[in-house]
């Protein structure tokens, strides 16, 4: 088994220096052991991959969108064992209760709108849609998958009402209420929801597919959505990083929203999943080790933090071709410190 160190030179000779590639930082107690940063934003003007780039992160969205949950939680706007179906209007058909905590932790049963928008009659996977095409689609649905609580199943559905309900408790758009509460804050004013597809994104970096048949070898992904929840964010590893320091500084404190977000919400036969709210806990070995991970349109994303060896791995790319597989991480970073 390669060490960490030698699973990125691997992945240096995927893809070369004028190619899509990736960026990666691993951090032992807030200082950068190792960063890398291998590749091109954009094929087209030949920018470099930098600690500013801004990657799309996919579902490692979810914990931005969990955390501004628990801000919410924690002043008291709702509870996680909040009916939602009684305070969302997309949710107004189903008679089930559909508890807060069955959304952040996707045992809610409700459908993924992903999965609705495939079964549209006459829809081409390059056609548009946001926030409002989800919701439309979750409240067209005609029943939930099962009983919540019953099970986990994956489902973007859920995140998407998170939105919403953020934007209903707060009065403001789930972007503006992160920014407001988490990212400017914090000082990471390179990262943001994006809402507006016209939107200009500074260092912006485009993905790409292998395709040999095209200039360059590539093929550039052109997104065609602005879902704020599931997906959404931009950011970059300069940023990230200081996500994670926050994260391992809400680690130290038990009463912290991080806490709370790793709080177990047992299924209804009172077996206990890993993943929790917007964050995957794994144990091995008795180390903890905590993660997200993303994946749409090339991107790749994915934040390890191992809190007892205050070590935590970034880990963005803008190919498929650079895997970010959490078994192969979680191990090697395991075998650190």
């Amino acid at each position: 088994m390669p060490t960490l160190i030698e699973h990125y030179q691997q992945l240096s000779l995927a893809t070369g220096p004028d190619e899509p590639g990736f960026s990666v930082v691993l951090s032992s107690d807030g200082e950068p052991l190792l960063e890398k940063h291998h590749g091109l934003a954009c094929l087209e003007l030949g920018t470099q991959l930098s600690g500013k780039s801004a990657y799309y992160l996919a579902s490692e969205s979810k914990p931005f969108t969990a955390m501004c949950i628990m801000h919410l939680v924690s002043a008291g706007a709702i509870s996680l064992d909040q009916n939602v179906v009684e305070i969302l209007p997309t949710l107004a058909q189903y008679e089930t209760p559909v508890l807060l905590r069955h959304l952040l932790n996707h045992t809610s049963g409700i459908p993924d709108y992903l999965w609705l928008l495939e079964c549209q009659l006459g829809r081409h996977e390059s056609d548009y849609f946001n926030n409002q095409t989800a919701l439309e689609l979750i409240r067209r649905a005609d029943s939930l998958d099962f009983v919540p609580g019953e099970k986990f199943a994956y489902s973007n559905s859920n995140y998407v009402l998170l939105a919403a309900l953020i934007e209903q408790l707060s009065g403001m758009s789930a972007a503006r209420y992160a920014a407001q509460t988490l990212f400017h804050p914090l000082g990471m004013h390179h990262t943001r929801f994006d809402e507006d597809r016209a939107s200009i994104i500074r260092n912006r970096v485009r993905s790409y597919d292998k395709d040999e048949a095209r200039p360059f070898g590539y093929q550039q992904h052109l997104g065609n959505a602005n879902t704020v929840g599931d997906g959404g964010v931009y950011s970059c590893t300069d940023d990230l990083q200081i996500w994670q320091r926050e994260l391992h500084r809400q680690w130290q404190d038990k009463d912290s929203l991080l806490h709370m977000m790793l709080l177990p919400s047992p299924l209804n036969d009172g077996t206990v999943i890993s993943y929790r709210f917007g964050l995957e806990l794994i144990t091995q070995g008795g180390i903890d080790y905590l993660y997200h991970q993303g994946h749409l349109w090339g991107f790749t994303a994915i934040l390890l933090l191992v809190p007892q060896k205050k070590l935590s791995l970034i880990q963005l790319a803008n190919t498929d071709q650079i895997a970010a597989d959490p078994t192969i991480l979680i191990d090697l970073v395991g075998r650190l410190g």
